[in-house]
């Protein structure tokens, strides 16, 4: 049954991202396609009134790209600071402190969405949806838009620009992001998900419970009805609470679920994220969820292949992402099958996981959305194996290209590419060229610092913090497991990711700065490189293909570029992972 599970959990999106693929190739080349006819005027009227024929070269595009970034940061931080004095706070919210309003911005114009903070408690409807839920689509946009800059310095002869990245943002949010979140959305309704402004909504439990002092359910407590006893285990439980009404928490969820999947965002409404019954109530909502969550990045490299004239270019990059995927889900997938052992009561399976949901669909969510960068969670990472915790933070860390982010896995992929051809071609002596542009040193060196931003950002930063004295104090677990809390923090900013490993308090000007730090380093510094490489790809003329040309669709070369990443990408971190995961697995 895990097996089958599996394998309806990747067919489906597969299936759907092929043609889908065919779709946005055709949009970002602005060829007619299904919208074509529903889009087209207000395409023009935008296309006239900002300019989108006017080309850029890299530089432009980049600023471009920077300013729209900044400005999408200024503005959402001051919703955030000053939510208090703004309408749609029905809760009353206050704003959120200088340093945490810095982290969320940032975290959300990155496309990592990390969150110290529990959504239903902390943000009001208008944050919710013009602040956070505006930035999901902007920041999938901006990503989709450097891939496709990239793609046209890679297929571009003797060219000076790269595009509009105006006309591109545009093209991906109207017609990608936006038709596919409403669509999801709607299915999502339809599965139960709530869509509604009613903010908290009190109900009337059918039976009482009993609560601690501070709110929270205890578990296997029982009421007497009629003196409001509590007992636990036959004993009398002081200073609990007696309840018989429930506060909800009924927000616009559908929309912004459906978005921070289809945009490999990951924050969500609730705290709880997609574990919460209202952000994923059925086993059928999980796999819409999952399926939105790998579509555009399985799509855009099926994308890449048709936009280049070369689909087997495609089929190779999505084979070698495919193994790295399957490695992640068959060691997490038997790892958690087995449980942790826990002295005197055997092997436990289900803790921190979903009872509707079950362990097997936790195990494959946990690895798509830390492989694609999404960051929703369905389950609490921190009560995984160790081993079945290894795997996700590795994903991450290897430099968000098993599939990746709307058009950051793809165009962080294609870093690794030109540098496993560069590499290659040194190794039998050819000239180092790929897709008939040749690969010189200002290449190479681009290539690298793509490469290299996501470990140095993660290792420098954690290394920075690991020496504040007071970093344990926030630690909920000791010793390794305490460590893999931390290093996972830092993993998931440094990997756009957003994911939380749990039992970390991050929620502290120190962490909240850098935290946001390593988001921007990670997010910024490869997007800056790739466009570099794509205008100096642009300009040269192409060479056609002999005997002697590297090639690059044949399994040999996928092995090199599996290898290449696996060292870079993943070994750089065998030290500090070391003292984590490794660590608590052999304790």
């Amino acid at each position: 049954m895990t097996w089958i599970t599996y394998t309806i959990y990747i067919l489906v999106p597969v299936l759907l991202a092929i043609p889908f693929g065919t779709y946005v190739s055709k949009v970002m080349a602005g060829k007619k396609n299904l919208l074509t006819k529903i889009m087209t005027p207000l395409d023009r009227k935008l296309s006239k009134c900002f300019h989108f024929d006017d080309k850029m070269d890299w530089k432009k595009y980049a600023q471009s790209v920077l300013s729209f970034s900044f400005v999408s940061f200024l503005v959402l931080v001051l919703i955030l600071k000053y939510q208090n004095l703004l309408p749609g706070n029905p809760q009353q919210f206050p704003g959120l402190s200088w340093s945490l309003a810095f982290n969320t911005a940032i975290s959300f114009v990155t496309n990592t969405n990390w969150q110290s903070y529990s959504g239903e408690l902390t943000l009001s409807n208008l944050s919710q949806s013009l602040g956070l839920t505006v930035q999901n689509f902007a920041s999938a946009g901006v990503g989709i838009a450097v891939l496709y800059a990239l793609i046209r310095g890679l297929v571009g002869h003797q060219r000076k620009d790269l595009g509009n990245f105006w006309q591109d943002l545009t093209k991906s949010i109207m017609y990608i992001l936006l038709p596919l979140s409403i669509l999801v959305a709607t299915i999502l309704i339809w599965t139960g998900v709530p869509q509604s402004t009613a903010g908290f909504t009190t109900a009337t439990l059918p039976d009482k419970v009993a609560v601690s002092s501070n709110g929270t359910l205890i578990l296997g407590a029982k009421v007497n009805n009629k003196t409001n006893r509590v007992t636990l285990d036959g004993k009398t439980v002081k200073g609990a609470k007696v309840a018989n009404k429930e506060s909800l928490p009924i927000f616009p969820q559908a929309s912004q679920v459906a978005i921070k999947l289809l945009g490999t965002n990951g924050g969500g409404v609730l705290g709880a994220n997609s574990a919460h019954p209202y952000e994923n109530p059925t086993p059928i909502s999980n796999l819409v969820e999952f399926t939105a969550m790998m579509l555009l990045p399985m799509s855009l490299i099926f994308a890449f292949g048709k936009s280049i004239g070369r689909p087997k270019e495609g089929w190779m990059l999505f084979a070698v992402m495919v193994f790295l995927f399957g490695i992640g889900l068959v060691v997490t997938g038997m790892s958690e099958s087995r449980g942790v052992h826990v002295s005197g009561i055997g092997p436990i399976t289900m803790e921190g996981k979903e009872s509707r949901l079950g362990v097997p669909t936790s195990a494959i969510w946990a690895v798509g959305t830390t492989a694609t960068s999404t960051g929703a969670t369905n389950a609490m990472l921190d009560s995984f194996s160790p081993l079945g915790a290894l795997l996700p933070m590795m994903l991450m860390q290897s430099g968000e290209v098993v599939f990746g982010g709307v058009g950051s896995g793809m165009y962080g992929m294609l870093g690794f590419v030109i540098l496993t051809v560069f590499i290659a071609s040194l190794m039998v002596g050819r000239t180092p060229e790929y897709l008939g542009k040749k690969i010189g040193p200002s290449e190479m060196r681009m290539a690298v610092l793509a490469c290299l931003a996501t470990p140095f950002s993660i290792l420098v930063g954690s290394g920075i913090i690991a020496a504040w004295p007071k970093l344990v104090t926030l630690l909920t677990n000791s010793g390794p497991h305490g460590f893999s809390e931390f290093l996972y923090a830092f993993s998931s900013a440094g990997g756009n990711n957003g994911s939380s490993f749990g039992g970390f308090n991050a929620n502290v000007p120190i962490l909240n700065i850098a935290l946001g730090l390593v988001m921007l380093a990670a997010r910024f510094i490869p997007i800056i490189a790739v466009l570099n490489i794509g205008q100096h790809m642009a300009t040269q003329r192409l060479t056609a293909e002999s005997s002697g040309t590297l090639k690059t669709t044949n399994v040999t070369f996928a092995i090199l570029l599996i290898i290449v990443i696996l060292i870079i990408g993943v070994l750089s971190f065998f030290p500090a992972l070391s003292l984590g995961p490794i660590a608590d697995f052999l304790k």
